[in-house]
């Protein structure tokens, strides 16, 4: 599958939004990981398209209320909720972070994981 039949699944509200999380977790990566390499996956699963950016950089406690930190989740979650997608994070102290991102596919298009 290749990238341009993966944005075409979803609305170009979903695409921007999913370019935009994107952009803010290397953003995050560059700021916070301590890390010079992420790798970012974008493919169609379960109905929808899915953005994963991982880092194994410096990671971090999701539960810990930290508000800079927060501020930049909180935009994605934000953006996310807009387009009905979801937001997952995973991460460690000390064992990197991943983004997932997911934004369904457009009804009735015939697109399908």
């Amino acid at each position: 599958m290749d990238l341009e039949s993966s944005s075409a699944a979803v609305s170009k509200d979903a695409q921007l939004c999913l370019f935009r999380v994107a952009q803010e977790a290397l953003n995050n990566v560059v700021r916070h990981a301590r890390t010079a390499a992420a790798s970012v996956t974008l493919r169609q699963v379960d109905g929808g398209v899915l953005l994963a950016v991982r880092d194994d950089g410096a990671g971090f406690d999701p539960a810990d209320p930290n508000p800079r930190r927060s501020l930049g989740l909180a935009s994605m979650r934000e953006r996310l909720h807009l387009v009905n997608g979801t937001l997952d994070i995973e991460s460690a102290p000390g064992r990197g972070t991943t983004i997932v991102a997911w934004v369904p596919a457009r009804a009735g298009d015939g697109h399908s994981a």
